[in-house]
């Protein structure tokens, strides 16, 4: 009996001694970086959410998945880093062929595909982060945000036969939905506000576009 009270006791010890080493190894800057990773794929799982319940014709246009939360499974899944596009090229093409009019599948599911992979990029693929891991570069942060207001220009945008690709933002009793612009709002500040705690901690400088000028084009989120 003593012997399996020891064995127990060794294991709880080593178990504390790991969670100590993996707390002492976290930056507070990480410790806020994983939060703000939380918060962006909290915002994209919503989006993904709006769109379809406003959107149902492109779930049934998919190929693969009948329901949503398959369609979220699939995109939040693991990325393998061996199979990353380092030049960020994919997410926009992605991207890109949900907007093609000519293309008659799930725009959605493409769409936000991309823009999650964007953003995934933008945290060098990960979720935890630790004092010994290479630093974020800001820049690629904050040409996220850029990248999604231009993603947002593009949904009010982007129509075929005078009716727009995906519905976005609805008039409902004389009453506009803006539920849409709050969240792309939310998850534009998110990646600017790391953006700068990033740049201001490296010591680095930071290009945005002055306010008010949407660029058409998705710059490449490199990895």
């Amino acid at each position: 009996m003593k012997k399996y009270i020891l064995i127990f006791a060794l294991v709880f010890l080593s178990s504390c001694q790991n969670n100590l080493l993996t707390s002492i190894a976290k930056t507070d800057i990480d410790i806020v970086t994983e939060i703000h990773v939380i918060n962006a794929k909290s915002y994209i799982e919503d989006l993904i959410i709006k769109l379809y319940k406003i959107n149902p014709v492109y779930l049934s246009k998919n190929a693969k998945f009948d329901s949503v939360s398959q369609v979220i499974i699939d995109i939040f899944k693991e990325t393998n880093i061996k199979n990353v596009d380092k030049s960020g090229q994919e997410n926009i093409n992605l991207i890109l062929k949900g907007f093609d009019k000519s293309f008659n599948g799930d725009r959605i599911y493409y769409i936000c595909k991309g823009l999650y992979g964007m953003i995934n990029a933008s945290y060098n693929y990960k979720d935890k982060f630790y004092l010994t891991d290479p630093k974020l570069d800001p820049q690629k942060l904050m040409n996220t945000a850029i990248n999604i207001e231009t993603l947002v220009w593009r949904l009010s945008n982007s129509k075929n036969n005078n009716k727009l690709l995906i519905k976005t933002n609805n008039i409902d009793n004389d009453k506009i939905n803006l539920s849409f612009e709050r969240l792309f709002g939310k998850l534009i500040n998110n990646q600017e506000n790391m953006a700068r705690i990033v740049s201001s901690q490296q010591g680095r400088m930071i290009q945005k576009a002055a306010k008010g000028i949407v660029s058409s084009i998705f710059l490449p989120i490199g990895f």
